[in-house]
């Protein structure tokens, strides 16, 4: 029992030693640590303890493991509020961050069996408006964004990568937001997700499909987005009014 419990207070020191030596050497995303056995020479601790304390900081985004390369500092993963109410890239925006936004298409599409559940058959012609999010150059999220033409007439010419759809909505049309709905799940990403966010089939994003209501609780937008896994951290907060 004794010798457990050296063990794991072990790998925590080496977990913090290694984010010291991280800061002290001044290493950024992308940079390469030392081997394990280099880190034992440097903790004086056996490959077991360097391994678990990798593995706890892999967990945590503070480290990536490359196959047959090394291990590299990463970003820290990028926390996710998924009670926000407000559109997705804005949600992301800190002063620590770049976040930016590429258009990959707009079109028009009809109504299907989809769309016509969400929006419960009130609209047959939407905007599709698909985007590539990225979190400092580095890929971060794919969305595709549903928006029905009887509802934002001539939106298309108002969506520019700048811009912000939720703002557009809400400023040009004067449309209000009374609540969200959102479900989430784990995949594996396809060849058109792959291709977009750089990933392999191995990868796992996160799916989230979210509903936005507006003041007469209809539907008035939607959205489909996928996260690539290693790079968020899923929060939820709810401020409980006592008056309730």
């Amino acid at each position: 029992m004794e010798k457990d419990n050296l063990q794991h207070y072990l790998y925590e020191e080496i977990m913090t030693g290694l984010k010291q030596y991280i800061d002290n050497k001044g290493l950024k995303e992308g940079d390469r640590i030392p081997t394990e056995k280099e880190l034992g020479d440097l903790f004086n601790a056996s490959r077991i303890s360097i391994r678990r304390a990798i593995k706890e900081l892999v967990e945590e985004g503070t480290l990536k493991i490359v196959r047959g390369k090394g291990t590299f500092v990463s970003a820290p993963r990028k926390e996710i509020h998924l009670l926000d109410l407000q559109g997705f890239s804005e949600g992301l925006t800190t002063d620590n961050d770049t976040i930016t936004k590429d258009v990959i298409s707009i079109q028009r599409v009809n109504s299907n069996e989809d769309l016509d559940r969400i929006f419960e058959k009130r609209y047959d012609e939407y905007i599709e408006l698909v985007r590539k999010v990225y979190r400092n150059d580095q890929e971060l999220s794919l969305d595709f964004a549903y928006l029905p033409t009887d509802l934002y007439p001539g939106i298309e010419e108002k969506i520019t990568p700048e811009s912000s759809t939720f703002a557009i909505i809400h400023d040009d049309y004067g449309v209000k937001f009374k609540r969200v709905n959102k479900n989430l799940e784990f995949v594996h990403p396809d060849e058109e997700l792959q291709r977009h966010l750089k990933v392999n089939s191995l990868n796992l994003l996160v799916s989230v499909d979210k509903v936005i209501f507006g003041e007469n609780d209809a539907p008035v937008h939607y959205s489909k987005y996928y996260l690539i896994a290693e790079r968020v951290k899923l929060s939820l907060e709810h401020i409980i009014d006592q008056n309730e």
